[in-house]
């Protein structure tokens, strides 16, 4: 008989972001080695649907006006709870994508309950939730995130981080529990670059314009704003700026109001339009990976970053993307106009880029690791 897997999350359908591309190549990977169940939050109609390799869904219901970036909070209702309590006990396995509160619930209902508990970190908990308060109430709400964050952690059996550099940065924060690394990765068949790339504009209504590309929530921590500065640059009736994802309306109010400028909201083909761009950019604040990133390579994209996270270590300057100060609008215009300007550059730091994901962010090993990970330590005696 197959582990039964409860794979916890604080995001679902129809917000299709980068933990929930994982979590849906994960189930296309492992679907075999477990029985999988969901708990996600229910954001309405369009969350209910049938996923392929998904025995069961449970449902956590979400205020409708409590949101964080974007996010319905989930609901506390003794019914929330209950369900919670269900969904752990019915498991061998707990495997939590979050943070969050139904993922922060998960891991205390699962160490309640001497389930064995993983936890993936997609982000890092106090920097990412430190984005939405007040600049008065930040630093206290920071400490109590940061503490409330360090203890569930530490309720967890084992946590997998994506690379060395985070396991020593959580270690020094005060989590205790056992960390192993698995990188994220990219299907590099579905992530490849545009075979014509004139083709994949005119699909996307872009066609003869220069494109700048970001994928992401719209929303603070993402630091999404420095993009208006693109305005700054030359030939503005050529160029066009894509915005593929979503989030609070207060946050893409000025991009709706520029003429070269397109949000998709949240799309299941990223891939369609990762291909149609000549230069991808992540300005985050705060990030792990990046799979947006890392997808945007796999295209051969040339890409324009913030030193924060893996990726200060996968980049190398000038070989496959280049660096630009955090919030320093003026050096992102300057490293974009000069891409804009320079096409053999651009080809270079796309190929490599390309390369470099090819080489080091194999989708298939990274979800064998992680399957392998989860095995073990259900067959522990």
């Amino acid at each position: 008989m197959k582990p039964k897997l409860l794979i916890v999350a604080d995001t679902f359908y129809p917000k299709v972001d980068g933990t929930l591309r994982f979590m849906e190549e994960f189930i296309k990977r492992a679907a075999d080695q477990f029985d999988i169940s969901l708990m996600v939050p229910d954001f309405g109609a369009k969350s209910h649907r049938k996923m392929a390799g998904v025995r069961s869904i449970t449902y956590v219901s979400t205020y409708k006006r409590i949101k964080v970036s974007g996010y319905p909070s989930m609901r506390f209702s003794f019914k929330n709870i209950r369900q919670i309590k269900k969904a752990i006990t019915e498991a061998d396995l707990v495997f939590v994508q979050g943070p969050a509160l139904i993922s922060y619930l998960s891991m205390y209902f699962g160490a309640k309950y001497h389930k064995k508990t993983f936890f993936y970190t997609h982000t890092i908990a106090w920097e990412l939730f430190e984005k939405f308060f007040p600049p008065f109430f930040n630093r206290f709400f920071f400490r109590i995130i940061k503490k409330l964050s360090i203890l569930m952690y530490n309720k967890c059996t084992v946590i997998i981080v994506p690379y060395h550099e985070l396991r020593k940065h959580l270690q020094e924060e005060g989590i205790t529990t056992e960390m192993k690394v698995a990188r994220l990765g990219v299907d590099i068949d579905l992530f490849s670059p545009s075979k014509d790339k004139k083709k994949s504009k005119e699909s996307l209504k872009l066609a003869n314009l220069s494109t700048i590309g970001y994928v992401g929530r719209i929303s603070k921590e993402k630091n999404p704003g420095i993009l208006l500065h693109f305005r700054r640059l030359k030939n503005q009736e050529r160029l066009h700026l894509l915005m593929v994802g979503d989030g609070p309306e207060d946050q893409k109010k000025e991009f709706q109001s520029l003429k070269n400028c397109t949000i998709t909201g949240f799309v299941n083909n990223v891939y369609d339009y990762a291909k149609a761009m000549d230069i991808f950019v992540m300005p985050s604040l705060t990030e792990t990976t990046s799979l947006a990133t890392l997808e945007a390579m796999s295209c051969g994209v040339p890409v324009v970053v913030s030193k924060v996270g893996f990726m200060k270590n996968y980049i190398v300057k000038d070989y496959n993307g280049i660096f630009f100060p955090k919030n320093s609008a003026s050096t992102l215009a300057m490293k974009l106009q000069k891409l804009l300007d320079d096409s053999s550059l651009r080809a270079r730091l796309g190929q490599n880029a390309r390369k470099t994901v090819a080489y080091s962010f194999s989708l298939e090993r990274s979800i064998s690791k992680i399957t392998r990970l989860l095995l073990q330590e259900y067959y522990k005696q």
